[in-house]
């Protein structure tokens, strides 16, 4: 039988606390409340975040969920895509991504088939049902980009993506994988 003991008294006197090591992490030039890095990764995070919530309300409106309308992307985007392609595409794991699959073949949105060449390898192709909810989300998420851009000139994207390329080639340790990220459906030699 565990033993309930009470939270220690947390001191009331302030005086009484550690005081805060210094925070290394500010600009120097003070224009942003973080260092350059760490700010840029904090900001990425916000606005995929932010970016998020807003399209889960939207795309409720539609019948689906953010998480959905992704994989039903992915399988449009990919040419004869796996969940192997889905996986690496989607960024979720393949046991997640079976569950989701199996809820969007039984809603009659997605449709597996193997090759008669390699039957071992499942691919996944959407329905014309499928093809109609993409039309009409992706609709709703193209203005909601648009809107979320505004302001921004063509030079300054264009530089945010390259900036962005780099990161992903950084980060991604096996360069192959990292050209098919970027290329996102499209040979590799088309991605810068």
């Amino acid at each position: 039988m565990p033993v309930w003991a009470p939270c220690p008294k947390t001191p009331k006197d302030d005086s009484m606390r550690a005081p805060r090591t210094k925070d290394n992490s500010l600009d120097p030039t003070g224009e942003f409340p973080l260092g350059v890095p760490t700010y840029l990764f904090y900001l990425l995070f916000q606005v995929a975040r932010q970016r998020d919530v807003h399209y889960d309300r939207k795309l409720s409106a539609a019948g689906i969920s953010l998480h959905r309308w992704r994989i039903i992307a992915v399988i449009r985007r990919i040419e004869n895509c796996s969940m192997k392609d889905l996986a690496l595409f989607s960024a979720v794991d393949r046991t997640t991504l079976t569950r989701a699959v199996d809820q969007l073949v039984a809603e009659e949105l997605v449709e597996r088939w193997s090759s008669p060449r390699d039957r071992r390898r499942v691919n996944l192709s959407l329905t014309p049902k499928g093809e109609a909810v993409h039309g009409q989300a992706t609709r709703a998420l193209q203005h909601g980009n648009e809107a979320m851009l505004e302001g921004v000139d063509e030079d300054a994207l264009r530089g945010a993506a390259r900036l962005l390329q780099q990161v992903i080639r950084n980060v991604v340790e096996d360069p192959l994988i990292a050209n098919r990220l970027l290329a996102y459906g499209q040979s590799a030699a088309k991605s810068d």
